[in-house]
């Protein structure tokens, strides 16, 4: 069993050496080189919360909890010896195989700041070719990428050489707000009839952030989330991994409290040094007519601009005319969202097809 094979614990169901010498690609699993996707990430110019580990290994158990045998091939890539890029990268074999990155599309990589052009076009170019021969070998006739905000101007060098390579594209959209203005200016952009709904519930609840560790918040939270589900809707694990990331300063939790210290309604964020994702929320149904959502969501934007992050996504932005429809209620849940939200930013989902 190769080196990395016996630190995942399982044979990977292809050779990988022989895969990265055909593309000339030169790659270490990030299983075995952790130290190295860190400090690779670290010097990443925009460093979105997709290729945060916290989320990669969320993700990884999750869709394990669904009987999937998903194998995980992030991949910190090497350019003279030196680590320059990072790529989440999942295989997961079922019923058919697929490839993609936190259970949804595959990422591209992300590289290192200061990397020239012909060298990040050299490696895309090999991780295209990886993929393309992964799909040949378990018979996937398509894979999706989405080449997502990343605080550039311009489609990507990813999405350019996967359209050159016969790629189709196509664009949803997504809630970002912008956290360079003072926190008074970003509450000025929100939406006119939102604003003294925030103030309205910084007075009814009593609001804290979990920043560390602490057993007994997180299961108030864990099953506050049950009970508005009205059943267990993912893996003891899962929750345990999310717990971990708030410990680990990758994510906290906004979570508040009524008079008689009651959890009301709670919203887990994570974050990288640049970019905050709203992630999971849970509020007291019977509360609906409260300012419940409102106040998390403010005070989870003091606590991102207290660390400095510079964009918070909220989520998608779907529309009456996406493919395919969203429901009434993805609709609704985007509309109050785009209250809060500065900017709408576009997500291109390519879809690139095989020849075998």
């Amino acid at each position: 069993m190769a080196e990395s094979e016996h630190i995942l614990g399982t044979r990977l169901p292809f050779d990988l050496d022989t895969t990265l010498a055909a593309a000339n690609l030169k790659a270490r699993l990030y299983a075995v080189d952790r130290d190295s996707w860190r400090s690779a990430a670290d010097r990443a110019e925009y460093l979105p919360v997709a290729y945060s580990r916290a989320m990669t290994d969320y993700q990884l158990a999750y869709w394990r909890d669904s009987a999937q045998e998903i194998f995980d091939l992030s991949l910190v890539l090497y350019q003279d010896k030196h680590p320059c890029g990072i790529w989440p990268v999942s295989l997961s074999i079922a019923a058919s195989a697929r490839i993609g990155s936190n259970g949804d599309a595959l990422l591209p990589p992300l590289f290192v700041a200061g990397l020239t052009a012909n060298v990040r076009k050299k490696l895309l170019q090999g991780c295209l070719e990886i993929i393309d021969m992964l799909a040949r070998k378990f018979d996937i006739g398509q894979w999706q990428s989405v080449d997502a905000f990343s605080n550039l101007s311009g489609i990507s060098e990813w999405q350019h050489l996967a359209l050159c390579r016969g790629a189709s594209v196509n664009c949803s959209h997504e809630l970002f707000i912008d956290l360079q203005p003072s926190v008074t200016e970003i509450k000025s952009g929100f939406r006119k009839s939102y604003r003294p709904l925030v103030s309205l519930g910084t007075k009814l609840w009593q609001i804290s952030v979990l920043n560390s560790r602490d057993d007994n918040v997180w299961s108030e939270f864990k099953n506050l989330h049950r009970e508005v589900a009205g059943k267990v809707t993912r893996s003891d694990d899962s929750w345990r991994l999310q717990h971990e990331a708030i410990a680990s300063g990758d994510a906290f939790l906004v979570y508040l409290r009524d008079a008689e210290q009651r959890m009301v309604g709670g919203g887990f964020f994570q974050v990288t040094r640049d970019e905050g994702v709203y992630a999971v929320a849970a509020y007291d149904r019977a509360l609906f007519d409260k300012p419940l959502g409102h106040a998390v969501q403010y005070r989870a934007v003091e606590e991102m601009k207290n660390r400095g992050i510079r964009w918070y996504k909220i989520g998608a932005r779907p529309y009456p005319g996406d493919q395919p429809p969203p429901s009434a209620k993805e609709l609704r849940i985007a509309e109050f969202k785009q209250g809060f939200a500065s900017h709408i930013f576009p997500c291109y989902r390519l879809t690139s097809s095989i020849c075998h």
